[in-house]
């Protein structure tokens, strides 16, 4: 029986396929971090695929070969054994790869709602790296800068996910609306409630059930955010009336933008104090893992993966 696939096609595939795989994965990330912001400034269908399909495989890519790193990894074939150190350093890397750019976080409103699948993928991912890097820990020689750079993936990937989680529908929502307004008579029942406290008057509130309380606490919900949204028209009309077209367009633009950041980047996580001393730890633990990998690791150590 003829093999479908030459012995020398598999044998190419067997020594490139990871190689391959780590390059394709770093060119997605450029293109991302290039050309994932011009989705907000064109309608050109071209590009939007463009964009659409690099996001898509660039996850796939990254998944792929950290999954076939693990695969050979925990191979026995002593031809790969050299190797092992180097593969190690590699995963987490990838782990970076998978937290993505800051351009892009989600191509569509439904992607935002999908990020317990992505919470998930981290767990199994980031549990995949450390396997990876485990089989090699007796005798590793970059184990310092692969674990640095384990961290800073770790970083990556809770941003991106976190990210997700912010711009859900229900979580976004619940960002946008103010606490409710108890009332005077709130206050005014703390205030006789903490003075027969203070006189030593057996007190007690008691909360009684109300039926269809969740009935009424959604419809209360409604209520509320129709009032804002009455509110919240008739002071922007009222601004809008107060300035010219042009002035009034540019305001548009700006607070378009914003919303297109908060649901597609990270802007929620990274411009936050959190996000601030993140985003410096993690830029630190790549800087220091590569300076270390490059400056303290003789390449002709390692054979080639």
């Amino acid at each position: 029986m003829i093999d479908p696939i030459p012995d020398g096609v598999k044998r190419l595939w067997d020594h490139w396929n990871i190689r391959s795989a780590i390059l394709a994965s770093l060119s997605l990330q450029v293109f991302l971090i290039l050309f994932a912001s011009w989705r907000k400034r064109t309608a050109h269908k071209l590009v939007i695929f463009s964009i659409w399909l690099v996001y898509l495989l660039a996850d796939a890519v990254a998944t792929f070969a950290i999954g076939h790193i693990s695969t050979r990894q925990g191979t026995s074939d002593p031809k790969y054994r050299d190797s092992s150190d180097l593969l190690a350093f590699w995963a987490p890397f990838l782990l970076v790869h998978l937290g993505g750019p800051d351009t892009i976080t989600a191509f569509a409103l439904e992607d935002n709602e999908l990020w317990l699948r992505h919470l998930l993928t981290f767990a199994t991912q980031g549990i995949a790296t450390l396997y990876v890097f485990l089989l090699t820990l007796t005798g590793n020689r970059v184990w310092i800068p692969t674990v640095l750079l384990f961290f800073a993936g770790v970083i990556k990937y809770f941003e991106r996910t976190y990210s997700l989680y912010a711009a859900s529908m229900d979580q976004f929502r619940d960002s946008m609306l103010e606490d409710p307004d108890p009332g005077p008579n709130y206050a005014k029942l703390m205030e006789e409630y903490d003075s027969k406290i203070e006189a030593k008057i057996p007190t007690e509130i008691i909360i009684i059930e109300e039926p269809d309380k969740q009935m009424q606490a959604k419809a209360r919900d409604t209520q509320m955010v129709e009032t804002e949204s009455f509110k919240d028209r008739n002071e922007s009309r009222k601004f809008f009336h107060s300035i010219d077209a042009e002035d009034a367009l540019k305001v548009i633009e700006v607070e378009l933008n914003f919303i297109y950041e908060v649901l597609f980047t990270k802007a929620v996580v990274v411009h936050s104090v959190v996000g601030y001393v993140f985003r410096l730890l993690s830029f630190i633990l790549v800087v220091v893992a590569l300076a270390l990998f490059r400056f303290n690791v003789k390449k002709e150590t390692f054979d080639p993966a």
